[in-house]
């Protein structure tokens, strides 16, 4: 067998060396979670941090999903049937929550 020829044996292999299918995602998580401690003890309270943490936390969950779980290496439709979804019960919580906050200041809460 040359050095170009691979037999199959059953097993679906990513693409990529090693560093880029195993490492590379790990750096990104470790930066990204290095990033939200340094965010956590050094900003004070408010909707700002709120923010950067939402945002982290779904940089963290893409690369989860698309790495650890293999939907990077799957089509765009099966990828889409995933992302898609997310993104509306995403935006179901923000709607929810800014709604929340409107009821709660106009019943006299707030």
């Amino acid at each position: 067998m040359s050095a170009h020829e691979s037999h199959d044996d059953g097993h679906l292999h990513a693409p990529g060396s090693i560093f880029q299918r195993i490492w590379m995602p790990f750096l990104i998580l470790f930066a990204v979670t290095a990033l939200e401690f340094l965010v956590a003890f050094t900003m004070n309270k408010g909707p700002a941090k709120v923010a950067i943490f939402i945002v982290m936390t779904i940089v963290k969950a893409f690369y989860i999903v698309a790495y650890f779980m293999h939907v990077k290496f799957e089509r765009l439709n099966l990828a889409m049937t995933i992302v898609v979804p997310f993104m509306f019960v995403v935006y179901l919580i923000a709607l929810l929550m800014l709604e929340g906050g409107y009821v709660y200041k106009v019943m006299g809460h707030g």
